[in-house]
C-alpha cells in the first residue's frame, strides 16, 4: 500500500489514463475546410442606389388639460387665506377649507370641484404664509 485511496493499482491507472487520452486525440481530426463566402452582386456604376429615409416617430396627440380653473381658485383661496391668517394662529384642518370653498363656489357652475381644490390649497396657503411669515 502506498497510502492512496482505492489500494494502490498506480501502473493500472496511468494506463487507463493515457489509452483514454490516445481514444480523445484520434478522434480529433483536422477541421473541415469552409467554403469561402460568395462575393457581393456588382451594382451598375450608374444606377444610383436609394437611400433609406428614417421617418419620425409618430407624434401622441395628447388631450390638453384644463388648468385655469384650478389656477382661479388658487388666487380666490390664497387671497382669502391671507386676510383669515393672523400671526401665531393654528392653521385649520383640510375639512374647513373644503367647507369655506363650497361656501365660497356657492351656485357658480364655473366653479367646479378643480376650482374647490385650487381654492383650498391657495387657502391654505396663503393662511400658512400668515402664521409662519414665510412662503
Amino acid at each position: 500500500m502506498d497510502g492512496r485511496p482505492g489500494g494502490g493499482g498506480g501502473a493500472v491507472s496511468w494506463r487507463c489514463g493515457w489509452a483514454l487520452l490516445a481514444a480523445l486525440l484520434a478522434g480529433c481530426g483536422p477541421a473541415p475546410e469552409v467554403a469561402p463566402a460568395p462575393e457581393a452582386v456588382p451594382q451598375p456604376e450608374n444606377v444610383a442606389v436609394p437611400e433609406a429615409k428614417m421617418d419620425p416617430p409618430p407624434a401622441a396627440r395628447l388631450v390638453p388639460v384644463e388648468t385655469r380653473p384650478f389656477e382661479e381658485g388658487y388666487e380666490a383661496g390664497y387671497t382669502k387665506g391671507l386676510g383669515a391668517g393672523k400671526v401665531g394662529a393654528k392653521l385649520p384642518p383640510t375639512s374647513a377649507a373644503e367647507e369655506i370653498a363650497r361656501a365660497d363656489a356657492g351656485q357658480d357652475a364655473a366653479r367646479t370641484e378643480r376650482w374647490q381644490r385650487g381654492f383650498v390649497d391657495g387657502y391654505l396657503d396663503g393662511f400658512r404664509k400668515v402664521v409662519t411669515g414665510q412662503k
